[in-house]
């Protein structure tokens, strides 16, 4: 009989085995996953919401840049509407997995959801917040060339007076690349130029040389003399000339401020970045800037100016007043004698004599004194106009608007939208009321017929026998009509 069959003995596996098993078993599963992943990104589909939304913001950076839309408007229009981005947003990715619909998912980077949370943020502090963005970027200077020369050369100045005669009817031309203009009565019938130079040099002998070649050019052209200072980005010449007042002037400056006075001629200015001056001016007065604050006293004759500036002040005028352009800081004006024109990208205001002050401010324009006819079409914007004679026309939105009338009362035509309106007349006035408040309601220190219905308010009525009509209609805000002591209204 045969032996039978040997068979090893159970033995337990060793350390290296079970260390093997475990690679394998971890090595198997790392390959899954990834298999796995593969095919969740094989069957995603990228959103195309990150690139529309770059494209957005590049076409809109660069219409702010070409100065096609006013970026303190667009601020505050964002500020108000931003929430419709996340609505576009819902809306888009929506349409995209229904399109989708078992073929794959739609997928966002992580890049396009801190894109969408920062312009949240941007919106939700332009809505709070009345950020001046452009005011903050003249603070920082963005734009603006940087003058190498002055920050690792040494600064040379040197100063120079030059006198040259001018014949009884001519007219000055001065043009300055980099520098200050001040701009003077003479006492004669001479140009006295006065020039200071500084320029920035690591070598004294190359800085001489650049004060000796910095010179004015003079030319004479039938009755009109230039002045033209040539210039660069490390070569500064501030001006100071003395002219007969007589003489019309235009002043051209591209770097520096403008200052002018005790002209009785003509003046014109054209800056391209620096603050102008001008007081005691006998003559018609135009301007263009595009940055800077502007200051005009004592202006006798028209006075226009157009372009972007920050601050404007402007009192004591004669003739008619145009601005016309965009508005970057508060407007102040004073005492205008002649017609008032206003023109923004925003707001437009018109008035035929400014007896008082009228200030224009971010959210806020108050004016008193004033005579009419008055227009004054805005949104978003607080109104409040005090002492006023003459018709009144008033449209705006996302603000309130208070007027206040003196006798006689003239006839105005208030419209509101999401806001109230607030009217003041005199206790003894004769006017007759047409007033509409829908959803909202009307309050009258006067006896009117009112009705109410359907979220709609009416009022309607003659007072004091009846006299102009005072049209108010509001829209989503109540209407107040009150009754002032006496009879100026105050």
């Amino acid at each position: 009989m045969g032996m039978p069959p040997q068979t090893p003995p159970p033995y337990p596996p060793s350390r290296a085995q079970i260390k093997a098993q475990r690679a394998q078993w971890k090595m198997q599963m790392r390959m899954q996953r990834a298999a796995y992943r593969a095919s969740l990104r094989g069957a995603a589909h990228r959103s195309i919401l990150g690139p529309l939304i770059l494209i957005a913001i590049g076409v809109l950076a660069f219409l702010m840049t070409m100065h096609r839309i006013n970026a303190d408007y667009f601020w505050h229009w964002y500020g108000h509407w931003w929430p419709l981005l996340l609505i576009g947003a819902g809306v888009l990715l929506a349409v995209e997995s229904l399109l989708l619909a078992g073929q794959s998912r739609v997928r966002l980077g992580g890049g396009v959801v801190l894109l969408v949370l920062l312009l949240v943020l941007v919106g939700i502090i332009a809505a709070h917040n009345r950020i001046n963005w452009q005011s903050i970027g003249d603070q920082l200077q963005l734009g603006d060339n940087m003058n190498l020369a002055e920050m690792f050369g040494n600064k040379h100045q040197a100063k120079e007076q030059i006198a040259h005669p001018l014949s009884p009817d001519a007219s000055v031309v001065i043009q300055n690349g980099h520098g200050d203009i001040v701009l003077t009565a003479s006492s004669d019938d001479q140009m006295h130029l006065t020039v200071d130079k500084t320029v920035y040099s690591s070598s004294d002998r190359e800085a001489q040389r650049e004060l000796e070649a910095l010179e004015p050019l003079i030319t004479s052209a039938g009755n009109v003399v230039t002045v033209h200072m040539p210039s660069n980005d490390s070569q500064v010449a501030d001006l100071t000339i003395a002219l007969p007042a007589g003489a019309p002037v235009q002043v051209k400056s591209d770097h520096g401020d403008v200052t002018v006075s005790g002209r009785k001629a003509a003046v014109t200015v054209n800056s391209n970045q620096g603050d102008v001056e001008l007081t005691s001016i006998t003559g018609a007065t135009q301007v263009a800037m595009r940055q800077g604050d502007f200051t005009g006293r004592d202006l006798q004759g028209d006075f226009t100016i157009s372009g972007r500036m920050n601050d404007v002040s402007l009192s004591r005028v004669t003739g008619a007043s145009t601005l016309t352009g965009d508005f970057f800081g508060d407007v102040n004006l004073d005492h205008l004698q002649g017609s008032l024109h206003l023109h923004s990208s925003r707001t437009e205001i018109q008035a035929s004599r400014l007896d008082g002050t009228a200030t224009l401010s971010d959210g806020d324009l108050t004016m008193e004194n004033a005579l009419g006819p008055i227009l004054v079409s805005t949104h978003a914007m607080d109104i409040s106009l005090k002492q006023i004679q003459g018709v009144v026309t008033v449209k705006n939105s996302d603000g309130s608007v208070a007027v206040s009338a003196v006798n006689p009362v003239a006839a105005m035509d208030i419209a509101n939208r999401n806001g109230s309106v607030d009217v003041t007349v005199p206790e003894k006035a004769k006017f007759s009321v047409q007033g509409i408040a829908d959803d909202g309601e009307i309050n009258s220190d006067f006896k009117l017929s009112q009705t109410s219905a359907n979220d709609r308010a009416t009022a309607s009525g003659e007072v004091g026998g009846g006299g102009p009509l005072l049209h108010i209609v509001a829209e989503k805000g109540d209407i107040h009509l009150n009754k002032a002591g006496g009879d100026s209204g105050d």
